[in-house]
């Protein structure tokens, strides 16, 4: 319980639940709230794995699977580091964050705009998380402006 106490009277402002919650050091996912959203890339693998893909798309099961992991080692799920995350991961993962950064429909937090976007994913670079070649590829070749294009209107 925390509490708070004003000369002689206390008055219980949160239950326990509550203060440990409010005491996440970083969001607001608790350990078992982070690794179940974490999870989603195992089950997309699983998923994936499923389907006869041809030999040209065959590794793309491996390639979601690994769209969280980083450059140096601090990416889930397997915590690979830039020796074993294929070009093409290293691309999705590029992609992905820009995508989520901007995204509107989450609740739990706020879309930013493209310029924050471009410079949170340059800071990832200085951190050794992403890939410099293919940022800078994303950044000169403008790839962001197809940003939820839609090439085939249904």
């Amino acid at each position: 319980m925390s509490a708070v106490t004003w000369r002689t009277q206390r008055a219980d402002l949160l239950n326990a639940e509550e203060f440990r919650l409010l005491s996440i050091p970083k969001g607001s996912l608790d350990e078992a709230e982070r690794l179940e959203i974490e999870s989603h890339v195992v089950h997309t693998f699983n998923f994936l794995q499923q389907i006869p893909w041809t030999r040209e798309l065959r590794n793309l099961p491996a390639i979601a699977r690994s769209h969280h992991e980083k450059l140096n080692g601090k990416g889930y799920p397997n915590r690979l580091t830039a020796p074993d995350i294929p070009p093409q991961t290293r691309m999705m993962t590029i992609s992905d964050i820009f995508d989520a950064l901007g995204a509107t429909d989450r609740p739990y937090k706020r879309a930013v705009g493209l310029e924050r976007s471009l410079e949170i994913l340059d800071s990832f670079v200085k951190n050794g998380e992403l890939d410099t070649e293919l940022f800078r590829i994303f950044v000169e070749g403008k790839v962001y402006e197809r940003w939820k294009v839609d090439a085939f209107p249904y």
